[in-house]
């Protein structure tokens, strides 16, 4: 990347950011951050942004290259420069700002261009064909009986009628950048940003263990509906399994994000039932 070719930008220094899963990030000369997506993928979202800036989420747009361009490609992948703010990354002690945060972006108006949520779930599927991966062969009939659970569970949503919201999709702690005063300065990443039900956005409730019920408090949760909630919880289990055995990488958390997760499913449902729609 050449970020005086590209943006305008005379840059003294380029420190490595911890970023995202995938993806290599930079902050330059303390004042920007920059994104570079995986090999192959494209960046999303990145237009929607000022759209949900306008809404009055706390989002951060992208700089525009000297072309105009919201991200730029390099070799075989592209990035994206915004401006770098100060602040640390949430934990489960910001449970309460974080969930806060999460209804102002289910209460916002739905006047964002974003697609509607898609329950096919690729990944999982590529999941159903990697069982021989010595990461999970030996537990390949429990991967079995979720993914067709899972489709049990679609099947049930079919035609069931839940509001529809903005969803963010990968609500959690490394997505949200928490200032001095222990506010929400931004939330991040709106890659995989959908329409969709504010269900699919709850599941992160469930990865504070037992502040499940307490996060579900701040955010005023009522009125949801169980199977929605079951289909998240599996699906976010499944799909960040497959993400970690397709591109082998942070074996760890294959059992963390993975498994423990799936395992998880029916206590974590029983804590959700008292918010439910009966």
């Amino acid at each position: 990347m050449d970020l005086e070719r590209d943006y305008g930008l005379a840059i003294s220094s380029l420190e490595p950011h911890p970023g995202g899963f995938a993806s290599d990030c930079w902050v330059a000369d303390g004042r920007w951050f920059v994104k570079v997506w995986p090999e192959g993928e494209q960046p999303t979202g990145l237009r929607q942004l000022g759209e949900l800036g306008a809404l009055g989420l706390p989002v951060v747009e992208p700089l525009r290259s000297v072309r105009g361009e919201l991200s730029v490609p390099t070799g075989t992948r592209s990035y994206a420069v915004f401006p770098y703010l100060e602040g640390r990354t949430a934990t489960w002690n910001d449970w309460r700002v974080a969930a806060r945060a999460l209804r102002q972006v289910h209460e916002a108006p739905v006047r964002v261009e974003l697609p509607p949520v898609d329950t096919t779930e690729p990944e999982i599927r590529a999941l159903g064909r990697q069982l021989d991966h010595p990461w999970i062969a030996d537990r390949a009939a429990k991967l079995t009986a979720a993914i067709d659970r899972l489709d049990d569970v679609r099947a049930r949503l079919a035609g069931k009628a839940v509001p529809q919201v903005v969803c963010h999709t990968d609500f959690h702690g490394l997505n949200l950048l928490i200032d001095d005063a222990g506010e929400v300065a931004a939330i991040l990443d709106w890659d995989y940003a959908v329409i969709g039900p504010r269900e699919f956005d709850l599941w992160v409730a469930a990865d504070g263990g037992d502040r499940l019920a307490e996060f579900l408090d701040a955010y005023a949760a009522d009125d949801l509906d169980l199977d929605h909630l079951e289909f998240a919880l599996l699906a976010r289990g499944l799909r960040d399994l497959s993400a970690r055995v397709s591109n082998e990488m942070d074996r760890p958390g294959v059992e963390t994000w993975g498994f423990d997760r799936i395992r998880n499913v029916d206590r974590n449902l029983e804590v959700f039932r008292p918010y439910c729609r009966t």
